[in-house]
C-alpha cells in the first residue's frame, strides 16, 4: 500500500546512505532528527512515501540496518 512511512535508524550515516538509495530507486526520501519519534542511536529517521515491503526490502540490500518502520 502506498503510504508514508518512517524508517527509524541509528545513525545519520545510515539515514544519508538510506535516503540516497531510495532516491536512486524513484522513491522521495527526506532524513530528520526527532528523538521523540526515534528512541534509537542518534534519533535519525527516513521519511518515504511508497510501498512498505519494496522499500524495506530496498534499503536492505543496500546495507542499511533499519531498527523500526512505523507508519507517518
Amino acid at each position: 500500500m502506498i503510504k508514508d512511512y518512517y524508517f527509524l535508524l541509528s545513525s545519520i550515516t545510515s539515514a544519508v546512505k538510506g535516503e540516497k538509495i531510495l532516491e536512486k530507486n524513484g522513491y522521495r526520501a527526506h532524513v530528520f532528527k526527532d528523538s521523540s519519534i526515534n528512541p534509537y542511536g542518534c534519533g535519525y529517521i527516513i521519511k518515504a512515501r511508497g510501498n512498505r515491503e519494496n522499500m524495506e526490502e530496498i534499503l536492505k540490500n543496500g546495507g542499511v540496518r533499519i531498527n523500526e518502520i512505523r507508519e507517518a
